[in-house]
């Protein structure tokens, strides 16, 4: 049966609103577990994976698709890089804003939003990323259309996420994670890497990779504190790119 538009638009703007409310709630407490001690080695990984992705030598305009609090967007500007970051959640953007005038830093820009309907004028860029984003969203293929027109031609999309274990999910919902929007995520729920490889290709994205992060896997799971090492245990980490054509496609249509 296929959902009439209007529905669908009702049922994208309820979630949207539940899910800006769970992150305002726990902005504070999530910037507390991702600002990790710069000794860290969860943190020494992450900003190792982001320096290879996005190496200081070439400087790029990049924007983090649900920033939060700013440790991926922190990281790349720190690096050098002209930084947007983009979050539906505005007391994620004042975590990450207040994150980012402690480092004085003055070459990333802020901006309320939605990963799947991102405005419209905060392209062009060089690349897009996004970090534990793509298990958030009901409409992934959406987001990543609207993350591909944003960014030039031959520029990256990017995301890194997880594969999540069944027992973790059935455990998330047991918790505070809210059960009306997890049943309708479809990369929650996928057990390999097809769906993502599959929602990269189907928005028109060209040398499609995705490849499992199995290094960060081990990092996490042997150099984090207990509770979160249970956690991580359940979690397989991966990451997705593609490039935009630099031409359009052939017109296959009907003459």
């Amino acid at each position: 049966m296929t959902t009439h538009p209007r529905g669908t638009a009702h049922l994208q703007a309820d979630m949207t609103q539940t899910m800006q409310r769970y992150w305002d709630a726990t902005a504070e407490s999530y910037a507390h577990h991702e600002h990790f001690n710069s000794n860290d080695p969860q943190r020494r990984a992450w900003a190792l994976l982001l320096a290879r992705m996005f190496p200081a030598a070439e400087p790029k305009t990049i924007l983090d698709v649900g920033c939060g609090s700013g440790f991926v967007a922190l990281t790349l500007a720190e690096l050098g890089h002209q930084v947007v970051g983009l979050d539906i959640s505005p007391e994620m953007l004042r975590v990450c804003r207040a994150a980012a005038d402690a480092r004085d830093l003055t070459n990333l820009t802020l901006v309320l939003g939605e990963a799947e309907r991102p405005p419209p004028d905060i392209g062009p860029v060089d690349a897009v990323i996004s970090r534990h984003v793509l298990w958030t969203l009901p409409w992934p293929e959406q987001a990543v259309t609207a993350w591909t027109a944003l960014t030039r031609p031959a520029g990256r999309v990017v995301a890194i996420d997880s594969l999540w274990s069944p027992q973790l999910i059935s455990d998330t919902n047991g918790a505070d994670y809210p059960p009306e929007v997890t049943r309708f995520l479809p990369l929650l729920h996928a057990r390999d890497l097809n769906p993502a490889r599959n929602v990269w290709r189907r928005a028109g994205l060209e040398n499609v990779l995705a490849e499992r992060l199995a290094w960060i896997d081990e990092v996490l799971r042997t150099q984090s504190p207990s509770d979160a090492a249970m956690m991580y245990r359940d979690l397989t980490f991966y990451f997705v790119e593609g490039t935009r054509p630099v031409t359009p496609g052939p017109d296959t249509r009907r003459k």
